[in-house]
């Protein structure tokens, strides 16, 4: 499949992606400015959530969407993240990246650091405490977090990011998809290597440690850790090493696995079992802050 060929794919893709989410039991009580962002590909959408009356400068969380590199938008986290604003008594700042095949690997990862900067760089004007600012996200999100703070580790004047939440993240694009725990639920292997081969154009990429952050060499330099992973997901074990090789690199790492849950079900599963990852993540946010 050429590279035309892919953007029609994901076109299509996108057009036809409707799956019901769930959402928060009640409405939170936070609220939604949009913001654009200069960047090297054009202004980026962000969606800066904050709780209502919010008045002093707050902690951040800074969170990317899933959607397998090639679909989803910052809408699609936007009422868990308002979730997050009202619980953690933060900003969460949700950033529309650039999309693949249109704009592979690296330019999603590269313009994700770009907004990162902007964030700090505009702290005041956006009421952040830039002392207290994590970064996250959710499937694909959660590999742009990850990669975001691998490439700022290795910066002479990084930004002081204090945590990164990763859930259910792809973080080896490397090993085929068919070589991956196989569950019933789990995404199916074709898919997984369509979506794969939309992000990396060119093979010997998929390696890379910021495009699979399994294989980074270092990652002693990165922030205190959550990894959230579903037991029958085919992404759990690679998840599961990375959490694991960074706590032998010194980092402080929480792992929580949900039991009998598939990919993505804190936006598609059962909403109990959504709202407790929710809670959880809510709780770390908390934590971190205080710490």
């Amino acid at each position: 499949m050429n590279r035309q060929e892919m953007i029609d794919l994901a076109k299509q893709i996108r057009s036809d992606e409707e799956r019901p989410q769930v959402t928060p039991p009640h409405p939170p009580q936070a609220t939604t400015t949009t913001l654009h962002v200069p960047t090297s590909v054009g202004d980026v959408r962000l969606l800066r959530h904050s709780p209502i009356d919010a008045v002093e400068p707050l902690p951040g969380f800074i969170s990317f969407h899933g959607g397998g590199f090639i679909t989803g938008t910052p809408e699609m986290d936007e009422p868990w993240n308002l979730f997050l604003a009202e619980t953690a008594n933060c900003h969460v700042l949700n950033i529309e990246y650039p999309l693949a095949p249109e704009h592979p690997f690296p330019v999603p990862v590269h313009v994700a650091y770009e907004v990162v900067q902007w964030i700090f760089q505009h702290a005041d004007t956006l009421r952040l405490d830039s002392s207290r600012i994590a970064i996250g996200g959710h499937s694909a999100g959660g590999n742009l977090a990850t990669a975001v703070s691998l490439w700022n580790a290795d910066q002479t004047d990084p930004v002081p990011l204090i945590a990164q939440i990763l859930d259910y993240p792809p973080l080896d694009l490397a090993t085929d998809p068919a070589d991956k725990p196989f569950f019933e639920e789990a995404i199916p292997a074709e898919q997984a290597r369509q979506f794969n081969a939309m992000y990396i154009a060119r093979a010997e990429d998929a390696y890379h440690h910021l495009a699979s952050p399994l294989y980074a060499a270092q990652l002693d330099a990165l922030p205190q850790t959550l990894v959230l992973t579903a037991e029958h997901d085919s992404l759990a074990q690679e998840a599961r090493q990375y959490a694991n090789r960074l706590q032998a690199a010194g980092v402080v790492v929480e792992h929580q696995e949900f039991a009998g849950q598939a990919h993505a079900f804190t936006h598609h599963g059962d909403l109990d079992v959504a709202f407790q990852a929710w809670h959880r993540i809510a709780d770390y946010l908390k934590s971190v802050y205080r710490s």
